[in-house]
């Protein structure tokens, strides 16, 4: 059997919606998400000559998708430098709600439970909610926590494609729980 050959022209009607869909649940910006597709279309067309059908022309243009996200990601967190001290003059610190030794909520400061979302509305809401606060990060924030929480990366990986030492990555994870849980409790979640 001969593998078949790409078809750009059917990408878009093929795959189009699948690919905007992923790419939309990983950006939550409608435009940036259209803008990854495009990228995505225009890459694959730049690489037919290499492409090996090795694996299917869906998983092809995913996996180019993937990197565009993360590449992204990695414009986003290089666009505004957070500094490492911009948790708050006066305020609580990472000592206050993370313990030193394993980086997990402490004791008092734990989030409460979520469990009474349980229903299907609820978690639509729950998911809507998350993402609004998501969207509420500062870039290098809301890309490290992306790359962690929702890519799934490895933190050694998302260092070195962000240009993060350690230490700053997990000052970043835990400023970013930080925010999301205030976002959540301020929205009435977490809270019993």
């Amino acid at each position: 059997m001969t593998p078949s050959v790409p078809v750009p022209t059917q990408w878009p009607g093929r795959y189009g919606d699948e690919l905007y869909r992923f790419a939309l649940s990983r950006v939550s910006d409608a435009d940036a998400a259209e803008e990854l597709v495009q990228d995505t279309f225009l890459s694959a067309l730049d690489g037919l000559a290499t492409f090996r059908a090795e694996a299917s022309e869906r998983t092809w243009l995913f996996v180019i998708l993937r990197r565009k996200i993360i590449d992204h990601y990695r414009r986003q967190a290089r666009a505004t430098h957070v500094g490492l001290d911009q948790l708050g003059e006066g305020g609580p610190t990472e000592a206050d709600f993370f313990a030193a030794e394993d980086g997990h909520w402490t004791g008092p400061q734990a989030p409460a439970s979520w469990l009474s979302a349980d229903a299907a509305l609820e978690q639509q809401e729950l998911h809507e909610i998350l993402q609004r606060c998501q969207e509420r990060l500062p870039p290098q924030h809301g890309a490290v926590f992306a790359l962690r929480f929702v890519e799934e990366l490895p933190a050694e990986e998302i260092c070195q494609e962000l240009g993060l030492s350690s230490a700053n990555y997990w000052v970043i994870v835990h400023r970013a729980k930080l925010q999301l849980r205030r976002c959540l409790e301020k929205h009435g979640l977490g809270k019993n």
